[in-house]
C-alpha cells in the first residue's frame, strides 16, 4: 500500500543522492584545477631560473669577468633542475619532444659555458654567440611553455566554472522536481484534505472525502468520518434532550404566566354573568376594565416570548448615553417593589449608536433580574474606556469582544447591586435560554438571555462579576464608532 512516508523517504534519499553526485563533481574539479596550479607552479620555477640564467650570462658577457662563469653555471644547473622537477607538468604542457629538446639545448648550454674560459680569444666571440642562441632557444621554449599553461588555466577555469554551472542548474532543477513531486504526491492531498475539513466545518458536507489513497490519510479519512457519525448521533440526542428540556420549561413559564391573567378574566367574567342586567353599572364597568387589562397582560406575555425567538430589524440611531439610561430608569421603577432603589452613577455624556428600545430592554432586564434576586440597592453607570484582553480574567465574559479590540473607543456601562451574587456554578448558565434558578413556574429564565442577545447584536460583550462576599456587576462593552469617539 503506498504510504506518504515512503513517499518523503525517497524524495529525502533522492536529494542525498543528487547532492552526493554535486560534491563529486565539485572535488573532481578542484582536483583538475589542483593538478593545473601545480603545473603552472613547475612552468614558473623554470621560467624564473631561465631568466636569472640569462642575467647572468649577460653580465658575463658584458663586462669580460670570469668570476662570473661560475653563478653562471651553477643557475644553469638550477634550470636544468627545474625542468626535470617539473617533467610530468611540463610533458602535459608542451609535449615529449619540446622537453626533450629544451633539456638538450640546457645541457648544450652548460657544456659550452664550461668550455668557453679554455678557448683562444679568437675562437670566444663565435663561442658567446652559440651560448647566446642557446640561452635565447632556451628563453623562448620557457615563454611557449608558460604561454601554453597560460592558456591551460584558462581553459581549465572555464571548464570548471562550466561544469559547476551545470551540476549547480542540475541540482536545481532535481531539487525543483523533487519538490513538485512532493507537492503532487504529499501536499496536495493534506491541503484537498484541508479543503474538506473546511467544507465540513462550513456545512457544505457531512462527510470527509478521500484525496489520496495513501494509507495514512486513509486511516485519518476512516476515524474522522466515524468521529463525525458518533458527534452527529450525539448530538442529535443532545438536542432532542434540549429540546424536551426547554419545551417543558417553556410550557411551564408559559403556562404560570399565563395563569394569573386568564384567571383573574374568568373571575372577572363569572362575575358578570352572576350580576346580569340588573347589576351594578360601576362594578360592571370596572369588571370589564380588569378583563381587558388582564388580557393586554397576556398579549404582552406572549409578546415577549417571540421576542426571544425572534430577531427584530434593529434601528439604528445616535442618542446621548445618559439620557437612554435615565428613560430605561424611568420605565423600569414602576415595575419594582417600593424598597427597592435604582440610582445612577457616573453617566458621562457620551454619544452611542444604538437600537434605543432594544438597548433600553437591556437595562429595565438588568435591573429586573437584580430585583428578583434579593437585591435592594442597583447602581447604574457608564463611562467610556478602552478595553483590553486582560479584562476577561476579571469575571465571566460572555460574547466576542473581537469588535472592541478592532474599535478606536468603547464604551463601558455598569449595573451593580447588592444582592446575594451568583454562585460560580450557576455563572456560566444564567445566559442559556429557560435557564432560571427560580421556584417551577415563576419564571422564563429568558431575561439575562435577552441581555445577552441584544448587547451582541450591537457587536459588545458582557462581563460578569460576583464577588464571594455577594453582588453583581454586569459590565456592558459597547464599541462606538469613529465619529463619535470624544
Amino acid at each position: 500500500m503506498k504510504s506518504l512516508r515512503n513517499k518523503i523517504l525517497s524524495t529525502y534519499g533522492y536529494s542525498k543522492v543528487v547532492m552526493l553526485a554535486f560534491a563529486i563533481v565539485v572535488f573532481v574539479d578542484l582536483y583538475v584545477l589542483d593538478r593545473q596550479i601545480r603545473a603552472g607552479q613547475a612552468v614558473t620555477d623554470l621560467r624564473e631560473a631561465v631568466l636569472e640564467m640569462r642575467r647572468d650570462e649577460k653580465n658575463l658577457f658584458l663586462y669580460r669577468d670570469m668570476a662570473g662563469l661560475e653563478p653562471l653555471l651553477l643557475q644553469a644547473s638550477t634550470a636544468r633542475s627545474a625542468l626535470e622537477a617539473g617533467r610530468d607538468a611540463l610533458v602535459a604542457i608542451a609535449g615529449e619532444g619540446a622537453y626533450s629538446r629544451m633539456a638538450g639545448q640546457l645541457d648544450e648550454y652548460r657544456l659550452a659555458l664550461e668550455r668557453y674560459p679554455a678557448l683562444d680569444p679568437s675562437a670566444q666571440r663565435p663561442a658567446r654567440a652559440t651560448i647566446r642562441a642557446l640561452g635565447h632557444e632556451v628563453t623562448e621554449a620557457s615563454q611557449e611553455m608558460s604561454r601554453r599553461e597560460r592558456d591551460n588555466l584558462v581553459e581549465a577555469t572555464r571548464r570548471a566554472g562550466l561544469t559547476l554551472l551545470l551540476a549547480f542548474a542540475g541540482v536545481v532543477i532535481l531539487g525543483v522536481a523533487g519538490g513538485l513531486f512532493l507537492v503532487r504526491r504529499v501536499v496536495r492531498p493534506l491541503r484537498d484534505l484541508e479543503e474538506g475539513l473546511r467544507d465540513i466545518d462550513q456545512g457544505r458536507a457531512r462527510t470527509l472525502p478521500l484525496p489520496s489513497q495513501d494509507q495514512e490519510i486513509q486511516s485519518f479519512v476512516a476515524a474522522f468520518n466515524a468521529m463525525l457519525k458518533r458527534m452527529r448521533q450525539q448530538q442529535d440526542q443532545v438536542k432532542r434532550n434540549e429540546k424536551a428540556a426547554a419545551l417543558g420549561v417553556l410550557v411551564s413559564g408559559v403556562a404560570h404566566e399565563l395563569n394569573n391573567p386568564l384567571s383573574n378574566i374568568s373571575t372577572s367574567a363569572q362575575l358578570l354573568m352572576e350580576e346580569g342586567e340588573a347589576g351594578d353599572e360601576e362594578m360592571k364597568q370596572l369588571w370589564l376594565n380588569q378583563i381587558d387589562s388582564e388580557t393586554e397582560r397576556a398579549r404582552r406575555i406572549v409578546r415577549r416570548l417571540l421576542d426571544s425567538v425572534r430577531q427584530p430589524k434593529l434601528q439604528w440611531q445616535v442618542v446621548p448615553l445618559d439620557a437612554l439610561v435615565q428613560s430605561a430608569l424611568g420605565l423600569v421603577n414602576s415595575q419594582l417593589p417600593p424598597q427597592v432603589h435604582v440610582c445612577v452613577g457616573a453617566a458621562a455624556s457620551i454619544q452611542v449608536r444604538v437600537d434605543r428600545e432594544r438597548l433600553q430592554q437591556v437595562f429595565i432586564n438588568l435591573i429586573k433580574n437584580a430585583s428578583d434576586a434579593g437585591a435592594l440597592h442597583v447602581m447604574v453607570s457608564a463611562q467610556s474606556a478602552v478595553w483590553h484582553d486582560d479584562l476577561a480574567e476579571a469575571g465571566h465574559l460572555e460574547g466576542d469582544p473581537a469588535m472592541l479590540r478592532q474599535a478606536p473607543g468603547a464604551v463601558r456601562i455598569a449595573v451593580e447591586d447588592n444582592g446575594p451574587g451568583i454562585p460560580p456554578e450557576v455563572m456560566a448558565h444564567i445566559f442559556d435560554p429557560f435557564y432560571t434558578t427560580r421556584a417551577s413556574g415563576e419564571g422564563t429564565g429568558l431575561g439575562l438571555y435577552l441581555v445577552e442577545e441584544i448587547v451582541s447584536e450591537h457587536q459588545g460583550c458582557l462581563l460578569v462579576d460576583s464577588p464571594p462576599s455577594g453582588g453583581t456587576r454586569f459590565s456592558i462593552w459597547l464599541p462606538m464608532h469613529e465619529e463619535l469617539v470624544p
